[in-house]
This record gives structure tokens, sequence and C-alpha cells, in this order.
């Protein structure tokens, strides 16, 4: 999945003003891709996902100091959010070479059906109010 092209950069621009462009870029384009991911089995939107919370995470982890709590509280609900959804991921990329072990193939799949309740939890839970608390922050 190709990142989203980031409008608007000005090299000569305070590092918050090109930082607040960034990190609205990396969180619309996560939000956008979450509601085809809360399917249970669509796998690549749920990759794509992950990808997009990776991006949002390290940008935040480089520019969380320009805004405060409420970006140091993204990037950790980010990095919860990426390590459920690498956690299905590994599931998702294990089933095919279980074909034919019934234990294996089992295990994994009740795996992948745990993990999909808990991102899906995690997202209802947790994912407007981070998200809206990082919006203010990126408004102040």
């Amino acid at each position: 999945m190709k990142a989203r092209a980031v409008e608007g950069l000005d090299p000569a621009a305070p590092l918050r003003a090109n930082a607040v462009r960034i990190v609205a870029t990396r969180l619309a384009e996560l939000r956008d891709l979450a509601e085809p991911a809360l399917e249970p089995g669509a796998s690549q939107a749920q990759h794509d996902l992950r990808i997009a919370a990776k991006r949002l995470r390290y940008v935040l982890e480089l520019t969380e100091s320009c805004f405060g709590p409420e970006a140091a509280d993204a990037r950790r609900f980010t990095k919860q959010l990426q390590t459920v959804l690498g956690d299905l991921r590994d599931c998702d990329v294990m089933l095919p070479s279980a074909a034919g072990i019934a234990s294996l193939e089992i295990l994994l799949r009740t795996r992948r059906e745990l993990l999909f309740k808990e991102f899906v939890e995690l997202w209802r839970q947790g994912a407007e109010a981070t998200w809206l608390g990082l919006e203010r922050a990126l408004a102040a």
C-alpha cells in the first residue's frame, strides 16, 4: 500500500507546521482504512491498516514533543493497534503453510478469531477518543 502524499510541506517552515500536515495526513489515511478492516475476513484491509498505523506511529515518535500528551497517547494506542494487527497478519501468513495439519489449522484459526475480536474491541473502545485528542493537539 502506497502512502498518501502530504500536501503543502514547506522546508523553510518550523517543524510543528510541517508535522501537523504529516500527522493529519497519516491519521486521515488510518481512519479511512479502518471500516473495511473491521470485517472478519478482510485480511488485506487489516494488513493495510497495520501499515497505516505503523506510518502514523513512526511520525508520532519523531514529532510528539510538538503536540503534548495527546500525541503520546495516540502513539501508544497506535502501537497497540499495530501489534494486534501484526499478530493477526502472522496467522494469515502461516495458515496456508498449515494446510493439511488439522491441529495447527485449528490453532491458527482460533488464534486469528481471538486476535480479530481483540482488534475490534481495541478500535471501538479507544480509537475515536484517541484520534479526537490528537486532532485537538494538532489544532492547538
